[in-house]
């Protein structure tokens, strides 16, 4: 499954965003790549050790797991380590498929879904879509900035070569409170069900979906 989550961040929290990413320093994103991937990364990403990094990464963190389509579409049970990627001309990040597995002993977490959250706007750059392979074809997204896409850690994924400007993005992982994708796609229909349902319509089914993805959850969600 993959979704768009618009507007995870609006006009104003990205002129702050951008602020922020300036004062940052930046070193090889090929030193976060696993063993497969790194022949093929060619990007930079931001130190996020700094005050202002550690300021920026926490409001990330809270817009990206308040939303409601991430809130109710992953079920995030652990969201890793955000990181901050400049592409520049040349740039870019060949074929690869995430670790399943990321983060340091015991902070660890198994990577159902990953998300790219754009921070530059499609019309600053050409070039720099992510593709993400599936049974049938390939497909190219360049989101407006503030947008993200989710989509599952295991699918094929590139970067394509920037050719002018610069591509800004932030990425991550998230573990789910449910392991299974056919299962979270479920709850994902039931609840854009739930939330187009006018509370006054029929009061008697809408308490039996709640109880439906009440007893759904109970049976495929992981503490």
């Amino acid at each position: 499954m993959r979704l768009i989550a618009g507007g995870v961040l609006d006009a104003e929290t990205l002129a702050w965003v951008r602020a922020q990413i300036d004062a940052l320093s930046w070193r090889d994103g090929a030193t976060t790549a696993g063993p497969a991937a790194r022949g093929v990364k060619r990007n930079e990403q931001a130190d996020l050790s700094t005050r202002a990094g550690q300021g920026l990464e926490t409001l990330l963190r809270e817009r990206i797991l308040t939303h409601p389509v991430i809130a109710s579409a992953a079920r995030p049970m652990k969201l890793s380590r955000l990181l901050i990627s400049r592409t520049s001309v040349g740039g870019g990040y060949g074929d690869h498929v995430d670790n399943a597995l990321m983060g340091p002993d015991g902070a660890r977490l198994r990577s159902d879904l990953s998300f790219t959250l754009f921070l530059s706007e499609p019309d600053s750059y050409d070039g720099g879509g992510l593709t993400i392979e599936d049974a049938l074809e390939d497909r190219t997204v360049r989101l407006p900035a503030g947008d993200l896409i989710l989509y599952p850690s295991g699918a094929p994924h590139r970067v394509e070569p920037v050719t002018t400007g610069t591509r800004l993005v932030c990425v991550g992982w998230i573990q789910s409170h449910v392991r299974d994708a056919s299962a979270r796609e479920v709850l994902w229909d039931l609840e854009r069900v739930r939330a187009a349902w006018p509370y006054d319509a029929d009061p008697t089914a809408r308490l039996t979906l709640d109880k439906a993805i009440g007893a759904l959850l109970r049976r495929w969600a992981e503490t």
